[in-house]
């Protein structure tokens, strides 16, 4: 790794701040960049997927929060953030993402975007909250067949840990299959990082997500919709999703792999732009 790399490791996204706040069962860390005073543009509040944190939405919340108040916050037992007790459903997971918004003091509307599973956390807070939640964005929106659920439970199951710690191998190869190649190795070793920090507990954002059927929660969304698709098979699963939304709009995206939220900060924006502010 060159020297230029270890800097920009560490480096702080322009902008955004650290935060903690109190949740329902321990403290709660957000990154929230609140450095433009926006009275036309909503804040945006963004959700993670599993087992990640609230890095991979890093520098998408510095580049939104150029024109808007934006957020993201850490999962409960990712990140920064205290795990819950027990094994939670999504539900359980949008309470505690609710509690972020109020201890940022957002109590007017906001806007959602949601990162895979962080898709379903925002399906669920949209639905605990109509109301406040105007708009919502779901990159990534995938309906599994039985089987394919069956053969992901597989793969997202609880590690098992050993001195010889045979799981961080697992999960560098099978994180290695979905980068570009174009994916720089600082950057892929910092989410590696992020994924470990959940310990054994990783398992249960996924856990909760396989439990989350989205097509019996989207036809109750009431609130504009916009689908990402990226150019992988969780994308081309996410192509349906639109068919059960009341207002639901799709938007197919050349963009693949782990990292595409780095790769793809400006364009990723663009969308949400368009979406949002017009």
């Amino acid at each position: 790794m060159s020297d230029d790399a270890e800097t920009r490791f560490w480096r702080p996204s322009p902008g955004v701040k650290r935060l903690y706040v109190d949740g329902p069962e321990g403290q709660l860390h957000v990154r929230v960049n609140q450095s433009v005073a926006c009275l036309d543009k909503l804040p945006l509040y963004c959700i993670h997927q599993s087992p990640s944190s609230s890095v991979a939405l890093a520098a998408l919340v510095a580049a939104m929060g150029k024109d808007r108040a934006c957020a993201a916050g850490d999962t409960p037992g990712f990140g920064e953030s205290d795990p819950l007790e027990n094994r939670p459903e999504i539900e359980d997971y949008a309470v505690s993402h609710g509690s972020i918004i109020d201890g940022l003091g957002w109590s007017g509307q906001i806007d959602v975007f949601g990162f895979f599973t962080g898709s379903k956390i925002a399906v669920a807070l949209a639905l605990a909250r109509p109301q406040q939640v105007r708009r919502l964005i779901l990159f990534g929106a995938p309906l599994y067949k039985e089987e394919e659920l069956n053969s992901e439970r597989a793969i997202y199951k609880a590690d098992l840990y050993d001195w010889e710690a045979g799981y961080l191998n697992k999960w560098w190869k099978h994180l290695k299959r979905g980068v570009p190649r174009s994916y720089p190795l600082y950057l892929f070793a910092r989410h590696f990082a992020e994924i470990q920090r959940g310990g054994p507990r990783s398992w249960w954002g996924h856990r909760a997500a396989f439990n989350f059927d989205l097509r019996e929660w989207l036809p109750k969304l009431s609130q504009p919709t916009l689908v990402l698709c990226s150019a992988d098979p969780q994308g081309e699963k996410s192509l349906e999703a639109v068919n059960y939304l009341k207002d639901g709009r799709c938007v197919s995206v050349p963009y693949t792999g782990q990292g595409l939220l780095d790769l793809y900060t400006s364009e990723v924006c663009g969308h949400l732009r368009l979406f949002l502010d017009h």
